[in-house]
């Protein structure tokens, strides 16, 4: 099977977050098994041509529409990657707007070029795709466009709460016949939605965890379209996301100030020392060192961390935060490292570098998440042995359990209890040991996912929608 990536964003080469990390090292492990040859394309944005790829031109295209555009190909991890260029829509700043938390106002336009041209292409360089599998709704029309066309294809939901919608007036630029503007098709409560047209006209969707897939076909976490899920479930499959075990290894990560594996473990306390230097914190071998690498929003559980903040400290913890995120949160954040120096550290950035200090350093991973697809950052951070404490919902009650760490569900109190809780097993300096080490034994290899993707690949080949 020939299984085509299209998404808008891929690790390393150009990355907001979990999306990329996905569509960066899923095709790897699909390379690695005999039967199926992954490759990926996604827009070729300026943020990209800055970088240092060298890309190869292959001959101009155009849509089945007419549009011209450009085509190049470079490489990641022996995986081939195809760039769609088109200045009009991708030569400016900024992926999805000029700023991390703002949109460009033709997003709309940007996109449904993007997916039809990656609808157009029946054969790029010799490789001539069984199945182009989709990610989220950047990529969600392009199941539409192909609607009556023999490609199979598969939508994966990272997350529901991005959806592409977009008002009534912006539909003419996705070339769509006016005849799926209605219920059936992509309107959308007098608007259309991207993502609406893809759980429509896929042929398998998958999303990130088992339990995120049950949770989305709930009003709670369906964002206005679990009926609709409801309705389609028939081609759902969650299957849990993975991490590649060998970028993310305490045992030869360049990264970090000292590596270290479960057999020797002395490398992680000279990381705590390290990072608590580095960013002011008071070094405690007493008393448990919190990080968080996280998008600052409440999605996320910020509003737990700020309301929590007082008790925090009171329980003797210190805290690490990286990330962006919602101003509001960023300055309370801020405002709580004023008032707590050498407790708290916020740091508002995107660095991968500082993230892997902080996997390696903390001694708790907290991911107090509202909600959460998967998750990335909690195996991530299991995978160097710092234990999380995450909230019981979608990814991360799939990938965490009571032997590898902890979880609560409900709000305030419970948070309290679960930090309660894990302060009794940090003192008993044995049992800690013995769970960090359960951590690292964790696999979350994406190897382990590879037959769960064939079995929805050869499900979407027998044309389950069309």
């Amino acid at each position: 099977m020939k299984i085509l990536h299209a998404a808008s964003e891929v690790y390393p080469l150009i990355s907001t977050g979990g999306l990329s990390s996905v569509v960066g090292a899923l095709p790897v492990a699909l390379n690695r098994s005999k039967d199926i040859q992954a490759s990926v394309i996604i827009p070729y944005y300026s943020d990209l041509k800055n970088n240092s790829s060298e890309v190869e031109w292959l001959s101009p295209q155009k849509t089945f529409v007419g549009e011209p555009f450009g085509l190049a190909r470079t490489e990641v991890s022996g995986v081939p990657v195809f760039l769609v260029a088109k200045d009009e829509y991708f030569h400016r700043n900024g992926i999805y707007g000029p700023e991390a938390d703002s949109s460009w106002d033709d997003n709309a336009a940007r996109f449904a070029f993007f997916s039809r041209a990656v609808a157009s292409l029946t054969a790029i360089d010799g490789f001539v795709p069984d199945i182009i599998h989709c990610h989220d709704w950047q990529t969600s029309l392009v199941p539409v466009y192909l609607r009556e066309v023999d490609t199979a294809t598969v939508l994966t939901i990272h997350n529901l709460q991005f959806q592409g919608r977009f008002p009534h007036s912006d539909f003419a630029s996705t070339m769509l016949p006016e005849t799926l503007y209605n219920i059936d098709g992509l309107e959308f409560w007098g608007d259309w939605n991207s993502m609406k047209g893809g759980v429509v006209f896929a042929d398998r969707i998958t999303t990130v965890s088992p339990t995120y897939a049950k949770e989305i076909i709930s009003p709670e976490y369906g964002c206005d379209l679990d009926g609709l899920l409801r309705e389609y479930s028939n081609k759902l499959t969650g299957i849990l996301n993975g991490i590649d075990p060998v970028l993310w290894n305490p045992a030869t990560d360049k990264k970090i100030t000292r590596n270290y594996c479960t057999g020797n473990m002395g490398g992680k306390t000279d990381c705590k020392s390290s990072l608590c230097q580095e960013l002011g914190i008071q070094p405690s071998n007493d008393a448990p060192l919190i990080g968080m690498v996280t998008r600052l929003t409440s999605q996320k559980g910020i509003d737990l961390v700020i309301e929590g903040m007082e008790m925090l400290m009171e329980m003797n913890f210190s805290l690490v935060i990286l990330g962006t995120g919602d101003l509001w949160a960023e300055r309370a954040l801020l405002k709580a490292a004023g008032n707590y120096p050498r407790r708290v550290s916020v740091t508002i950035a995107f660095d991968d570098v500082l993230a892997r200090r902080v996997f390696s350093g903390a001694d708790v991973f907290l991911m107090p998440s509202v909600f959460e697809p998967c998750g990335l950052g909690q195996m991530m951070a299991m995978r160097y042995g710092t234990v999380p404490l995450v909230r019981s919902v979608g990814g991360l009650s799939d990938s965490v359990t009571s032997s590898t760490g902890f979880l609560f569900s409900g709000g305030y109190d419970e948070f309290i209890d679960a930090l309660k809780a894990l302060l009794e097993t940090w003192e008993n300096r044995r049992r800690w040991a013995w769970q960090r080490r359960r951590c690292m034994k964790v696999d979350f290899s994406w190897d382990n996912r590879v037959n769960d993707y064939r079995e929805v690949y050869k499900q979407a080949l027998g044309g389950m929608n069309k």
